[in-house]
């Protein structure tokens, strides 16, 4: 008996587990699909199949608790990624605007064959990119807790300002790098997504290059002041 005992707080870890991946899975591909507004906790919590209207409440506290773990679910990975990837740029002697735009992107764009949410983590992020960017530049509007990405943000910085960007533009356009990174591959899942329930698809690998050359072009473009004045 007393082993019998000892065995039961497995057996409920391990549902307890199982549940928590089951809504969280849920609520990747409601959120992905309707937005954060767009998909109640009830909502989530019955179609995970659960009766219990408020299993999300006991497991993740509330919705922020909720986007909280899909965060902690797929960021530290990413941030993992790059850092092996910053690694080795830092063992080269030098490094330009493309090589970084290339540990920017990857990371990220790998979650598109993570069958485990990353596509609908991406499609969730990019309605968080704004938070995200103001976090990393010391303007908490969440509660969240969200990457800084400083170590990426001091190699770029250097490199954008030996181009003649002053700094206030350097920082806008490190913002906008973001934006455009995450809305991009948003809305090419969404277009993935499409194409292939018409039996096409698209090219990935294309679209994560031209994804680079668009972020590096937003990078190294000369600030208005610097460029020649036409009539």
């Amino acid at each position: 008996m007393a082993a019998l005992k000892e065995r039961i707080p497995e057996r409920l870890t391990a549902r307890s587990n199982t549940t928590r991946a089951k809504l969280l899975a849920t609520a990747e591909r409601l959120f992905a699909e309707h937005g954060i507004d767009g998909a109640s906790l009830n909502e989530i919590s019955r179609a995970a199949g659960q009766r219990n209207s408020n299993v999300c409440q006991y497991h993740f506290g509330s919705k922020q608790g909720l986007i909280q773990a899909i965060l902690d679910k797929h960021v530290p990975g990413i941030a993992a990624r790059r850092n092996q990837l910053l690694d080795a740029l830092e063992t080269r002697a030098a490094f330009d605007l493309r090589d970084l735009a290339r540990a920017f992107v990857r990371p990220v764009s790998e979650k598109l064959a993570d069958p485990d949410g990353g596509a609908e983590f991406i499609r969730i992020n990019a309605g968080l990119v704004a938070l995200h960017t103001l976090y990393a530049f010391g303007v908490p509007v969440s509660s969240l807790r969200l990457a800084r990405a400083a170590r990426f943000r001091r190699l770029l910085a250097p490199l954008l300002a030996a181009s003649g960007l002053p700094e206030a533009v350097a920082q806008q356009r490190m913002m906008l790098g973001a934006v455009v990174l995450f809305h991009g591959l948003a809305d090419h899942c969404r277009m993935r997504d499409a194409t292939a329930a018409r039996g096409a698809a698209l090219d990935t690998p294309l679209f994560i290059a031209t994804l680079e050359d668009s972020i590096v072009g937003l990078w190294a473009a000369p600030p208005v002041a610097a460029r020649p004045q036409t009539r």
